[in-house]
């Protein structure tokens, strides 16, 4: 990636639905380094969660119920992206559609940065692995990470 200046982005969804977002992690990268870092819990939309989608990341109603709305996430984030070059993400189609589709949910305007998906990047450049998931990508560059924690997702997308 060109640019040394960008936000590594992840989220948990609850649901199928991708405005159904439980929880962001967000880390600012500014000249190669890791400058930031921000996570929260968020109360989905709609507010259901898919058996599969606790299995996967442990967040569950009881964790999210007091958490904010993602409109009030989105007043505490909204900076870094509008002062940053891109967001990179592990699929970034898909955070790139629950960020989206969160937003529109709230009617929050948004012109959002290009995105680059490290997914992709790592079939180019690691064609040898046995499948370019996050955890064996990260596995495979020394990475540390608690899978599907969002914070722990967006800083191995970062590194």
């Amino acid at each position: 990636m060109e640019s040394s200046d960008f936000i590594a982005l992840d989220f948990e969804t609850a649901n199928r639905y991708p405005s159904s977002a439980c929880a962001v992690g967000i880390v600012r990268v500014k000249d190669g380094k890791i400058i930031g870092e921000w996570s929260s819990l968020i109360r989905p939309v709609p507010f259901f969660f898919g058996y599969y989608h606790m299995a996967v990341h442990g967040i569950t109603p009881d964790l999210v119920t007091e958490a904010p709305a993602f409109e009030e996430v989105w007043e505490r984030i909204d900076g870094y992206f509008k002062h940053t070059d891109a967001i990179v993400a592990h699929n970034a189609p898909f955070d790139m559609r629950v960020l989206r589709a969160t937003l529109d949910y709230y009617h929050i305007a948004h012109d959002l940065p290009p995105a680059v998906c490290t997914y992709r990047l790592s079939r180019k450049k690691l064609p040898g692995l046995p499948n370019h998931r996050l955890n064996t990508v990260s596995d495979y560059l020394n990475i540390s990470l608690n899978h599907h924690d969002a914070l722990s997702d967006a800083r191995a997308a970062a590194l």
